[in-house]
């Protein structure tokens, strides 16, 4: 009776168990990021220092795939090298991907038609303001803002200003998509902001963020 013995290319080394945790903890790690930079809430500001301390973490990680490499170069180089590859991966992502941008691009663009439907009604005089400024969405579009589905609208001689709210935390700290039919980008005060960003998006549209 013979035996065929397995030429060494053919052995297939179990993935390692650095490797398998560092997968999971850097998918915990790029979620959790990821969702903390897309809330433009100041409310967020309580899972900075989880955040922090995931860091913290991931860096220990990568220094333990170093040190770990070069006892496992028996099972190949390549292999050996897999933890530290992940957790060099996670750490990029995290520190080098705006999912902020990324989110708050895509949303507009999902939208934009929504939000020019709702400027063609204002500038045609079928939504009028009231006393305060304040226009309330037909129901079919009220998810277009984040105040009970409102919008504020200040109209003077020069232009037509619309403000679609999409993040609040209080009177002076909210964020939102602005309408101005002179292309021009908004003022401190106007709608009672105090803008600390200020970024066109397309002719006539500026997202905004104002902070108290």
């Amino acid at each position: 009776m013979s035996q065929t013995a397995l030429p060494d290319d053919l052995y297939k080394p179990d993935f390692p168990s650095l490797g398998l945790f560092s997968t999971w903890f850097g998918v915990v790690l790029i979620g959790f990021t990821a969702v903390l930079q897309m809330s433009q809430s100041p409310s967020s500001m309580w899972a900075e220092p989880v955040t922090d301390g995931l860091k913290f973490l991931l860096i220990a990680l990568t220094l333990a795939s170093l040190f770990y490499l070069p006892l496992r170069t028996d099972r190949g180089v390549k292999w050996a090298a897999l933890p530290l590859a992940i957790n060099i991966g996670t750490l990029i992502i995290v520190q080098l991907v705006p999912f902020s941008d990324l989110w708050e691009t895509w949303r507009f663009s999902g939208r934009i038609s929504q939000y020019e439907a709702i400027v063609q009604m204002v500038e045609a005089g079928e939504l009028l303001p009231g006393e305060s400024g304040v226009v309330t969405l037909p129901e079919s579009y009220r998810y277009l803002s984040a105040d009970n589905g409102r919008i504020w609208v200040e109209i003077d001689e020069n232009a037509t200003a619309v403000f679609f709210l999409t993040e609040q935390d209080g009177p002076g700290n909210f964020s939102g998509y602005l309408y101005r039919s002179d292309n021009n980008p908004p003022q401190q005060g106007d709608f009672l902001g105090r803008w600390r960003t200020v970024v066109q998006r397309q002719v006539n549209w500026y997202f905004c963020i104002s902070e108290s």
